[in-house]
């Protein structure tokens, strides 16, 4: 039998065609490994800007509050009974200065 002209051997029983398809199959493969890489490093680079972004707000909202003055709720309560102890002296005061004559 005769071999057609893409189908001749290089040396080692393997059709020229055969050999072709491979080597492309392997360049392909290749291909897709570097884009693959590329984008993994690429999206790496986003995930820690996005990681740095989050830190940093959260510095921020730290700092904030840090430079707040926040009440805890025992502060809030005595502020609370002062202010309805000087509300009972101001009543006082005034029913006290209602009860005085004028003049």
């Amino acid at each position: 039998m005769a071999e057609s002209g893409s189908d001749k051997s290089s040396g080692r029983g393997m059709p020229d065609g055969l050999k072709e398809a491979i080597e492309g199959a392997f360049a392909a493969t290749e291909r897709t490994r570097a884009q693959a890489q590329d984008l993994t490093e690429k999206t790496r680079n986003r995930a820690q800007g996005l990681v740095d972004e989050v830190t940093r707000r959260g510095s921020d909202a730290r700092g904030t509050l840090d430079g707040m003055r926040l009440v805890s709720r025992d502060e809030m309560h005595q502020l609370e009974e002062r202010i309805e102890e000087i509300s009972s002296r101001v009543a006082e005061l005034e029913r006290k200065s209602k009860s005085q004559p004028e003049g």
